[in-house]
């Protein structure tokens, strides 16, 4: 997979944590106000997208510890965290996706692929070590 050029925390970061653009967009936009609590309906207005898509990207994003959730009727995040070394690396991917937004772009969606071309290659795999023994 080409790194397109990403500093190793922010490839790593992705890597674990990001498997959308719309959930880095909802990260990011957490982290650029982290005193604000969002609702996933505050999110959804802000970024445009389904109330419901929101929803669940703020709660993956609470399950892994990026963000704070204040369980209620109308659950409230807030940007938060866990561990120092994800907020740095949350604050090298922003300063890196403002300058470079395209080759993030690029490195999260080439992920998938990859996964796919190693589930294909597995069966092609098989396939061959069938046919030599058939």
């Amino acid at each position: 997979m080409s790194d397109a050029g990403l500093p190793p925390r922010v490839q790593r970061f992705i890597t674990t944590h990001i498997d959308s653009l719309e959930k880095l967009e909802v990260l990011l936009l957490l982290r650029a106000q982290p005193g604000r609590e969002w609702t996933a309906s505050s999110v959804s207005l802000e970024l445009r997208i389904a109330e419901p898509s929101a929803a669940m990207r703020l709660a993956d994003l609470a399950a892994r510890n990026l963000v704070v959730s204040d369980a209620g009727a109308v659950p409230v995040y807030r940007f938060g965290p866990a561990s120092s070394e994800d907020a740095q690396a949350v604050a090298e991917l922003a300063s890196v996706y403002a300058a470079r937004r395209v080759s993030v772009i690029t490195f999260i969606f080439s992920r998938p692929l990859d996964k796919v071309r190693g589930f294909a290659e597995a069966f092609v795999l098989k396939k061959d070590k069938d046919g030599d023994h058939g």
